[in-house]
């Protein structure tokens, strides 16, 4: 039974999966001792009724992508369609997720941008603003990011709770972060199908090849061929990451979602944060834009952590500009890769006319609904 095993093996389960990748199961039950038949149980069966899940780590960098942050705040009359006018820009504008801030008006917004186009994607926003469709935004290229899992060591395998303590007195966590930095060129190693692939793989992970080549249209040998000769192969995916995620959990307010900005960030204060960090054992998205020397983080923490954090907070970095605000749980979405704005002749497309008459076209629906 998987209760009955110690809690160890279980670690180095999944620590192992997150390296070979979850779908691996005779390599995990190779490399860790555990039974096929008990690994792919735990995998596919006992951590998702926990709430934990595999989610790839894509390297935005190999693809010619460049992670930018904004934050949004609507013109008070588009206020209503802003969930719209974002789900819009994920259709034609790279943007990969976004979230309602509270007690702050406005969204955290993440997009993943073309090298070649930040310029113009820059100046997009730019005339967003002259419009009068964003009452004011900060856009911010980010040079590294970094993709923390949970650290499952804090985690009660029988129920899912966490017994943990936020404290530095406590010994920091052996959790590595993946590093993801920005591009260096335009010509990105990927094609359409391998593109299609990440966004099967975000979707599950889990999923055989066959119906994943199903769901594609492709054959199943071709699928595998770019499977791990590209994807893998070329590190598109370098590895895989834990996280936890129960919709049940926020809506009875048994998490949050914290968002952390720290304004002229340096070196020494990059430290103070990273030992923040590593005391927290939830998954987080890090990322430093230097142009700006803005540092910004995302976690989902339970919410009797929150006072154990901030106390962390002003005693690790009283001497910086903070701004710490929460994210509205109805009012988020997370997207795939943007695989439907690239073409195997042309690479990644940008094109201005079809972003606004995207929102041309939601502006005019919503004014034939009123």
């Amino acid at each position: 039974m998987v209760l009955q095993r110690p809690v160890e093996d279980l670690v180095k389960l999944i620590r192992t999966a997150e390296e070979v990748g979850p779908r691996n199961i005779s390599l995990i039950a190779r490399l860790t001792g555990i039974p096929v038949e008990t690994a792919r149980y735990i995998i596919k069966v006992r951590l998702p009724k926990l709430g934990l899940r595999f989610r790839p780590v894509i390297d935005e960098g190999r693809l010619g992508l460049v992670k930018h942050l904004l934050r949004l705040e609507f013109s008070d009359e588009l206020r209503p369609l802003a969930s719209g006018m974002l789900d819009a820009l994920a259709r034609t504008a790279y943007i990969t997720y976004y979230a309602a801030l509270l007690p702050h008006d406005g969204y955290i917004v993440l997009a993943d941008v073309p090298v070649e186009y930040e310029r113009r994607y820059h100046r997009l926003f730019e005339a967003l603003l002259h419009e009068g469709l964003l009452k004011s935004y900060e856009l911010y290229p980010l040079d590294c990011v970094w993709k923390r899992s949970i650290d499952v060591r804090g985690i009660d395998f029988t129920n899912g709770e966490w017994k943990i303590k936020i404290s530095l007195e406590e010994p920091g966590s052996s959790r590595q972060s993946i590093e993801v930095v920005k591009p260096d060129c335009e010509e990105p190693g990927v094609d359409k199908t391998d593109l299609l692939i990440i966004k099967e793989l975000e979707k599950d992970p889990l999923q055989p090849f066959t119906r994943m080549a199903r769901a594609l249209g492709i054959k199943e040998y071709t699928l595998r061929y770019h499977y791990n000769e590209h994807v893998i192969g070329r590190g598109l995916i370098p590895k895989y990451r834990i996280i936890w995620s129960s919709k049940e959990g926020f809506e009875r307010g048994d998490y949050i979602g914290l968002v952390l900005f720290c304004y002229d960030v340096d070196e020494e204060g990059l430290k103070q944060i990273g030992e923040i960090i590593e005391a927290i054992p939830s998954s987080s998205f890090e990322g430093i834009s230097e142009e700006h020397a803005l540092y910004t983080a995302i976690m989902t923490i339970r919410s009797s952590w929150l006072v154990g954090i901030l106390r962390l907070i002003r005693s690790k970095l009283s001497h910086y500009q903070i701004l710490t605000t929460f994210i509205d749980p109805a009012r988020k979405r997370r997207y795939t890769i943007p695989y439907e704005l690239f073409d195997d002749e042309t690479g990644w497309i940008f094109d201005e006319k079809r972003i606004w008459d995207s929102l041309q076209h939601l502006r005019q629906r919503t004014a034939k609904a009123q």
